[in-house]
Parts: C-alpha cells; structure tokens; sequence
C-alpha cells in the first residue's frame, strides 16, 4: 500500500482560476497525471503494456498528456476511440475494449488497424470475421473477453467480472469462439481478457481470474490453439477519504508474474482511475446555507449534473472548503441545485463555518467525474482547466446555453 499523493493545487492557484472561470469548474494538474502514469511504469517496465482506460478521462489534454509517456489506450467504445484519435494518439497504441458493442464498432475497429480488438459475444466474432475478409495487409489481432465468475468486493454496479454480468464469454464458450477465429482469414486471435470491475479495494480478485484465464490457455493449447498474452482489465482503487491509501501497481504486478511464471504469455494492464483520479479538482461555490428540522447543508452551484459519484454509489470524497472555515463538531450536507432530493455531493462533512459564497474543492476527482456529467435541468456543463508548471490553460471551454440545443430543428 502506498499513501496517496497530494494535489499540488492549493487555494490561490484555484482561486486565481476561478476568478476568470466561473463555477463550477474542473480543474486537473498535469503534474499528478504523470505521478500516476509513472506509477504504473515503474512497477510494469514496458509502457506499451499500460493501456489507460480512456473512459476515465477523455478530455483531448488529458489523453495528449499521457500519451507523452509512450503508454497504449483502452477505448471502450468507437466514440472514445475517436477521441483519442484526435488527441493524436496513433491507431496502433489503440485497445477497442471488451464491452458490448454493434457490428458496425468492431468492423470499424478492424478496419482502423487498431493494435487489438476484444470481442465480447457471439455477434461480435461474426462482424470481426467478415471485416477480416476484406482486410488487406496484416491480419487484426483480436481477443475474448471471458466472465470469470469473480466477485470482486467493488460497488454491485462497478462489479463487471461476476457469473451474471452482461459482459464477455463464460469460459465455457471460449474455445468455439476461439476457434471460429483462428481459422478467418485475416483475424489473428492472441488475447483472453477480462475486466474485474472499477475501484477495486483488494487484488485477491485477479488472483482467481488469472486462475481461470490459465485453465482456458491450456485448454486451447491442447487443441492447438496459441494464446499469446492476456488483458486484465479492472481497475486499482483510490481511497477517497482523507486517510486512506491506494493500492500499489507493482504488488498487483508482483503477484501476476509469480501466477504467470513458466508461461510465455505477455500482459496488459488497463489503470484508469489510479492515474487520473487524483490529478482533479472541481471547484464549486455555496449558494446558500440551510438548516431543516437541526440538519444544515450547503447548497451549491455544482451538483451531480457535474459530479455524479455521490450520487451513484455514496463515494463519500474530501470537500475542502477555498473560504470560509472547518469551525464547530458539527457536520453537513453539501448539496446541488437541481430538482432532485437526492442531488448531493456529500454527507457528514465538517464544513460547518463555510458560509454562502465560499468555494469548495471537490478532491480526488478527475476520474469518472466530468465523463459522467450531464445536461439536465438544462444545465451547461463545466469549464475543464489544465495546470502545468508553465501556468494553467482551458482545455474544456464552459458550455454555453446555445450549445444545449446545438443540432436540435424547431419542427
């Protein structure tokens, strides 16, 4: 375990951003997201073995950022792919990820020379099949997703890797589908992945994945069937709370080494959250304070429109007030303008001096934070901002009213 790494965004700096910016507002330090990628390269050795989950953070600045250090990207959809297209990131450093997706995703994955495509189903294998007979050069390297049947301890709608999840193969299923691509022309397949879940607090789950993923190997090896690496998909944890301390890549990759000793199978390893989660900020302003049968709260100008985790699954992360002060015992509720009861960013926080107009700074957030924003109520999503040891610069301009009916007719 290692403690976590502090933000190196301290009070001035955010509110010097925020004085031109407005809020609510993200706001991410380039300085932590090579912390975290460092993290990982240091405990794996080959950065190419490092497949970011774009889905974490796709803002073109931050994917600019981390391409820097050589690493590979998992998108888990066409439209993720694109964007780290368009932040520069070449088509080979590029994994189409295992969830469910249309025909037309895999055949236009195969068809952009991506440097592997997972294939989670059925449909799937037969679109990667016909668009491997019409591929010219090389043939496209492609996977399996497999279901392990691993409960991994995560949040039941983080959990992806159970028997009963929407995604991938039961290991039963793997050898027909296996074959059925081995012997298409122009697919190679190299790869059994999985994906465990988000957040996980513990690494004992991999521990019996990799079990399962190395019965299937051998399976398919005694039918003649090579598998050259496997994809462990599933994210490292952050400990949110103001003690915490997050899981350390180089235990997980000290335990996949003793598990794959004697094996030829290269790995791939797909961190989101444990690289971009501390690097973020969202900085929000009190709109007003309120107290209901002795139980106060802070009404804010961002809520879950901006930063569902709360709302989703209680991820209770640090609020730390930019004015005001931590005065008094008392705890309250931070919560949102929208019309919905259960808009909030947090309960018990001891924010009892804050009062209407402070800022607060939501930490820890530049994971599954702005990716998960929303319009509703009609509500412009935030201006995103990047600090580099050169200053700070908008990589995400605020949305503007007329952006919310962008592309939209009136009859």
């Amino acid at each position: 375990m290692t403690v976590r790494p502090h933000t190196s965004l301290d009070t001035e700096l955010l509110s010097e951003i925020i004085r031109e910016q407005g809020t609510p507002t993200y706001v991410y330090d380039a300085r932590i997201l090579d912390a975290g990628v460092c993290r990982w390269i240091d405990a794996v050795g080959d950065p190419s073995r490092i497949c970011y989950a774009v889905k974490a953070n796709y803002n073109l600045g931050v994917l600019a950022r981390l391409t820097t250090h050589g690493i590979g990207f998992e998108a888990s959809t066409v439209g993720e792919m694109a964007r780290a297209l368009a932040a520069g990131i070449p088509a080979k450093r590029i994994v189409l990820g295992g969830v469910p997706k249309p025909p037309e995703a895999v055949e236009e994955g195969i068809r952009r020379g991506l440097d592997l495509v997972v294939l989670q189903a059925a449909h799937e294998v037969e679109a990667a099949v016909r668009a491997g007979a019409s591929l010219e050069g090389p043939p496209a390297r492609v996977g399996l997703r497999v279901r392990p049947g691993i409960r991994a301890g995560a949040h039941p709608s983080l959990e992806t890797g159970r028997a009963d999840a929407k995604f991938g193969f039961g290991p039963s299923e793997i050898q027909e589908a296996w074959i059925a691509l081995d012997g298409a022309k122009g697919v190679e397949p190299t790869t059994l992945a999985f994906h465990l879940g988000s957040g996980l607090d513990s690494l004992e789950p991999y521990e019996g994945a990799i079990e399962v993923l190395l019965r299937l190997v051998r399976d398919l090896e005694s039918s003649g069937h090579a598998v050259r690496e496997l994809d462990l998909g599933g994210g490292l944890g952050v400990a949110y709370d103001e003690d915490g301390a997050d899981l350390e890549p180089a235990e997980l990759v000290r335990i996949v080494r003793e598990r794959l000793d004697g094996t030829d199978l290269g790995v791939r390893y797909e961190p989101g959250r444990s690289i971009a989660a501390r690097a973020g900020t969202l900085v929000t302003r009190v709109l007003y304070r309120r107290e209901r049968d002795g139980h106060p709260a802070l009404v804010c100008d961002g809520g879950f429109t901006d930063f569902g985790r709360f709302s989703l699954y209680g991820a209770q992360h640090r609020i730390e007030p930019l004015e005001g002060s931590l005065e008094g015992p008392d705890t309250v509720e931070v919560l949102g303008p929208t019309c919905e009861s259960g808009d909030k960013l947090g309960t018990e926080r001891p924010l009892h001096g804050v009062r209407p107009g402070d800022l607060l700074a939501v930490r820890d957030v530049g994971a599954y934070g702005f990716v998960m924003a929303s319009n509703y109520n009609a509500r412009p999503r935030p201006a995103e901002v990047m600090v580099d040891d050169d200053g700070w610069k908008v990589v995400r301009q605020r949305e503007s009213l007329e952006d919310l009916w962008r592309g939209e007719t009136v009859g």
